[in-house]
C-alpha cells in the first residue's frame, strides 16, 4: 500500500511538473518585436492600457503584462467594486486620491511613450472594456526601459494580472518577483499612491477584503450544484454556467474578463488556476463546437 500511494504521488508530481514545464513553454514563444512604434491619444486610455500605432500603419490597443494601474473612473457598479479594491489594496481611505493617481498612470505612460518606443507582442488576446480588441504586450521605451518597471517604481501600478517570460527570457515567476520587490520599494520611499497610504489602514482594508472574497467563497460552496451535462464553451457560458464546472465565482469571473481562449489548455494563464484544478474542470469545458 505504502508503495502504490509512492508511486502514486510520484507520477501525480511528473504530471505537474511536465504541464507547467509544457504551458510555460507555450506562453514564452512567439513574442514578436514592433520597434519604431508610436502612442495614440485617445479619452479611454489609461496607464496599462492603450493605443499604438505600428510601422505598418495599423492600430492596436496593447495591455501591459504584469501590472494594475489604478481605475481612473468609477462609473459602473464593476468599475466602483474594482477602485474599491484597488483603495484597498493600496491602503488608501480617500477615494478621491485613488482616482487622481489613476489619472496620473495615464498621464504619466503617455509622457513616457511621446517618442517612438518598441513593442514585443504574440497578439494574446486581452480583456477590455471598450469595443477595440485589446493584445497584451511588452512595451519598451526609446530608451530601453520597461514601461511597466516604471509604473510600479514611481508607485503607480501593483504588480498583478496576467504574465509570461519577458523578451529578455526572464521566467515569468522570476519576472513576477523581481515587480513585487520593485513595488515593495516604491512603498518604503513613498512613491506616488504609496505616499497617502496609511500602514494601520492598509492592514485592516486587506484584511476586509480577504474576509469579503472568503463570504463570497463560502457562498459558492454552500450553492454547489450539480455540473453541466455536457462541456460549456469557455468563450461564451455565463457566470453561472461556470460555477457549475468546479470553480470558484470569482476564477469564473477572471475568466469571463479574460476572454476569448484559443483552447481550454490556455486557462492555465489565469491567475488562480493550476493544473490540478484546470484538470478537475477540463471535461466540463470546451473551446467551440
Amino acid at each position: 500500500m505504502k508503495q502504490g500511494y509512492s508511486l502514486t504521488a510520484i507520477s501525480l508530481r511528473v504530471f505537474i511538473a511536465t504541464f507547467l514545464i509544457l504551458s510555460s513553454r507555450a506562453f514564452s514563444e512567439d513574442l514578436v518585436e514592433y520597434p519604431g512604434c508610436s502612442f495614440v491619444k485617445t479619452d479611454w486610455a489609461d496607464g496599462d492600457s492603450f493605443q499604438v500605432l505600428f510601422p505598418d500603419g495599423s492600430k492596436k490597443v496593447i495591455r501591459l503584462y504584469y501590472v494594475d494601474c489604478i481605475e481612473k473612473t468609477a462609473s459602473n457598479t464593476s468599475d466602483k467594486r474594482r477602485l474599491r479594491e484597488q483603495s484597498r489594496y493600496f491602503g488608501v481611505s480617500d477615494l478621491r486620491k485613488t482616482v487622481e493617481h489613476g489619472e496620473k498612470a495615464s498621464e504619466f505612460t503617455r509622457d513616457i511613450l511621446k517618442d517612438p518606443f518598441t513593442v514585443y507582442t504574440a497578439l494574446a488576446r486581452a480583456p477590455g472594456r471598450t469595443a477595440s480588441q485589446r493584445y497584451y504586450g511588452f512595451v519598451h521605451t526609446g530608451e530601453g526601459k520597461d514601461l511597466a518597471d516604471l509604473l510600479i517604481e514611481n508607485g503607480l501600478a501593483r504588480c498583478k494580472g496576467i504574465g509570461r517570460t519577458s523578451p529578455a527570457g526572464t521566467p515569468r515567476d522570476e519576472n513576477e518577483q523581481r515587480l513585487h520587490d520593485l513595488e515593495l520599494r516604491a512603498a518604503l520611499k513613498k512613491e506616488g499612491i504609496w505616499n497617502f497610504s496609511n500602514p494601520d489602514d492598509l492592514v485592516e482594508m486587506r484584511k476586509e477584503e480577504r474576509e469579503e472574497l472568503k463570504a463570497l467563497e463560502a457562498i459558492d460552496d454552500a450553492l454547489a450544484i450539480a455540473p453541466p451535462k455536457s462541456p460549456v464553451d469557455v468563450n461564451t457560458a455565463s457566470l453561472n454556467e461556470l460555477t457549475r464546472t468546479g470553480l470558484r465565482e470569482s476564477l469564473a469571473d477572471q475568466i469571463i474578463q479574460s476572454r476569448p481562449f484559443a483552447s481550454v489548455d490556455d486557462l492555465i494563464q489565469v491567475k488562480g488556476i493550476g493544473p490540478i484544478t484546470l484538470e478537475k474542470v477540463r471535461r466540463y469545458l470546451r473551446v467551440g463546437k
